[in-house]
């Protein structure tokens, strides 16, 4: 028998599914709210997430970048301790005139078995001293020691047990010969101040590196700026002649080849869009890594353009004084110095090796401590000595070698320092050509990009009255897109230029830096 459903329990099914879904969406909510899946988020990444999407973009300057580089730039932190461990060498080339003080203290028992009992079958011995030990720029090492002995024996020739042996002794070494006088203590120190300043040298040139990269990434985001500009109008430009293809393709007044010819260049001109964004967000990532400031999620604004006014160089002002400011220059310079004093040395170093030695020493003897510090200044058990010693291979030949070595060097030093010079003037030379060069092929540039926006806005302007060819107005465009990218490219090199002879004649960094390192 078929079953009749009523009206009136369809409505009550109807109610129940109605609520069972109201109630089911009403927990569903609960849950979420009461249980969230993942950690709760905590106040910095709120703080960071508001950020990121409200923040404004940061506006720098050349001067701001360089100024923060200076200080934040982890290149040139790394380059400053590089020069601060170097210079801790010049302690250790001057330790060998430090002052030593040297003390010791023995104990001594002796009861071993003798020929004799007169001698003494058991003795005793404490000994003690203080000495200072100092050698001055002179080459003469100072010594003066004080010393005790208490002695205690059971020997029957003992006159005095116990008893106490003082002394106090002075005694001046002066080294003749190879080290006359000190002089090759003190060349030692002279060449490690030099090659201290040449660490500072290279120490700068690798902060002025650093700079130089700093403010390449500022020029470089400038360019990428200006690439997406430039795609943004011209993503306009295709747009509209999208559009008006759009209309005329509609009242069958273009070809439907020519409507998809202008549909694709409308989506390559999308497509290049999204690469200028993404190379402006790169550019400007690695300039914030190498300011080692702010989160790569912050926009920066470069408030500097290329401009227009570009200014040639004067070969003859870029070349005065580079040759003495390079600071390759000033390293070889100082080899130069530092193979003079090697020079001397080595000669010194034919020379026999030649000491003399001076001794002076007081001693006096009490049955008591007290009594033989006493009376030791006041009684005359003085012992005087003189001594000079002499030694000298008799070829010598290490000593010659060395000499021949250094002499040398000089004459490739010298050699070294001609091709420096010459280094300058051809870097200087070429990069002076290649920045003139530059600011020519941008005024060209400048001056092909109103052509061919011209040619562009005229062929536009046939076409609204149908005699315009599709392909011919493509062609127009891409002439124009490629003409202003070759102008952004040649303005970005010659401000590349312009940073890059400062770095050559080591120059850059004293724009923007004038404290010692």
């Amino acid at each position: 028998m078929k079953k009749v459903i009523r009206t009136k329990d369809l409505v009550s099914i109807f109610l129940l599914g109605a609520f069972s879904l109201f109630f089911y969406l009403i927990g569903s909510s609960f849950a979420a709210e009461s249980f969230p899946e993942g950690p709760e988020p905590t106040e910095e990444k709120i703080q960071a997430s508001r950020q990121k999407t409200s923040a404004a973009p940061i506006k720098l300057s050349l001067m701001d970048v360089s100024r923060l580089a200076l200080v934040n730039s982890l290149d040139i932190q790394i380059a400053r301790f590089d020069a601060y461990m170097a210079r801790t060498s010049l302690g250790e080339a001057e330790s060998i005139f430090d002052t030593f003080l040297n003390a010791e203290g023995s104990f001594s028992r002796d009861k071993g078995a003798t020929a004799s009992t007169l001698l003494g079958t058991d003795s005793k011995s404490h000994s003690y001293s203080l000495g200072i030990e100092k050698k001055v720029p002179t080459g003469t090492t100072i010594e003066i020691e004080a010393a005790g002995t208490k002695t205690r024996s059971n020997s029957a020739f003992s006159s005095m047990n116990p008893y106490t042996d003082a002394s106090l002794t002075a005694t001046i070494t002066q080294e003749l010969g190879k080290n006359f006088f000190g002089l090759s203590d003190r060349a030692d120190i002279k060449i490690t101040k030099l090659d201290i300043e040449n660490s500072d040298f290279t120490s700068l040139e690798d902060i002025e590196q650093a700079l130089f990269d700093v403010q390449f990434a500022y020029w470089m985001l400038v360019r990428r700026q200006e690439e997406l500009n430039i795609a943004e109008e011209m993503l306009d430009t295709a747009e509209e002649l999208y559009n008006t293809y759009k209309e005329k393709y509609e009242l069958g007044l273009a070809e439907e080849t020519e409507f998809l010819a202008i549909e694709a260049l409308l989506y390559s001109r999308r497509s290049n869009l999204l690469v200028a964004k993404s190379n402006r967000k790169t550019a400007k990532n690695n300039l914030l890594f190498l300011l080692n400031q702010g989160q790569f999620h912050y926009d920066v604004d470069a408030t500097e353009g290329f401009g227009f006014e570009l200014e040639g160089v004067n070969l003859y002002q870029a070349l005065k004084g580079a040759v003495e400011n390079r600071r390759d220059y000033k390293r070889v310079s100082n080899k130069l110095k530092k193979n003079a004093i090697e020079i001397v040395v080595k000669k010194n170093a034919l020379w026999p090796q030649i000491d003399l030695e001076a001794s002076f020493s007081r001693n006096n003897i009490a049955l008591e401590r007290d009594k033989a510090w006493e009376n030791l200044l006041e009684g005359a058990n003085d012992e005087v000595s003189l001594t000079l010693t002499f030694s000298m291979p008799l070829e010598n030949r290490k000593a010659k070698s060395q000499l021949k070595k250094v002499n040398y060097q000089k004459a490739k030093l010298l050699l070294e320092l001609k091709r420096t010079e010459r280094l300058v003037l051809l870097e200087i030379n070429d990069k002076v050509n290649e920045i003139n060069t530059f600011k020519e092929q941008a005024e060209l540039y400048k001056a092909t990009v109103k052509i061919q926006a011209k040619k562009l806005e005229q062929q536009i302007k046939r076409l609204r009255f149908g005699r315009s060819n599709v392909d011919i107005l493509i062609d127009y465009e891409e002439d124009l897109l490629q003409a202003r990218q070759q102008l952004a490219v040649k303005l970005f090199d010659y401000k590349v230029a312009l940073i890059s002879l400062d770095s050559i004649t080591d120059s850059l960094l004293d724009k923007y830096w004038q404290e010692p390192l």
